[in-house]
């Protein structure tokens, strides 16, 4: 795993990329909440992404106590590949480890069936999500195994 500085929507420029966001598990009749931070920015760039993604965590997730839990849903619009990955149950708590170790595990499955795929990743639960870097890099190198190496992370 490489961790670089810049933004993570850069990776849209790579062949063969999953470009995905922290979210949340919270679903409006218009879609995945998506309003702050690396989320926003990535609906901005493709605004079908709330109600494909609102779709795939119906189909993949779990509703428990008025969120969604899925760890990471990916859907593929135009030909690019964009994911959620889960760093909170509701939008406005502070990001949670189980739920980063539960996307990343899904990452790594995700990765393991596509070996073409890299992953760009705006680096999880530390921006609005409140949790320690180095927490989130040992939580995420334990569960990606041997494709840790096709994942990057990006802080600003």
């Amino acid at each position: 795993m490489r961790v670089l500085r810049g933004n993570f929507l850069g990776g849209l420029k790579a062949p063969q990329a999953l470009v995905a966001a922290p979210t949340n598990g919270v679903l409006t009749p218009w879609g995945l909440v998506m309003g702050a931070g690396a989320a926003k920015a990535l609906a901005e760039v493709e605004p079908r992404l709330p109600r494909l993604f609102a779709e795939a965590i119906r189909r993949e997730g779990t509703y428990q106590n008025g969120v969604y839990l899925y760890g990471l849903v990916v859907v593929e619009v135009g030909g690019r590949l964009y994911g959620a990955f889960q760093t909170k149950g509701h939008f406005r708590d502070r990001a949670d480890l189980g739920l980063v170790r539960l996307g990343t595990s899904r990452l790594r499955r995700f990765l393991e069936a596509h070996p073409g795929v890299e992953a760009h990743l705006a680096f999880p639960g530390i921006g609005l999500g409140g949790l320690e870097p180095g927490r989130v890099l040992e939580v995420m190198e334990k569960a990606l195994g041997q494709v840790g190496d096709r994942v990057i992370l990006y802080r600003l």
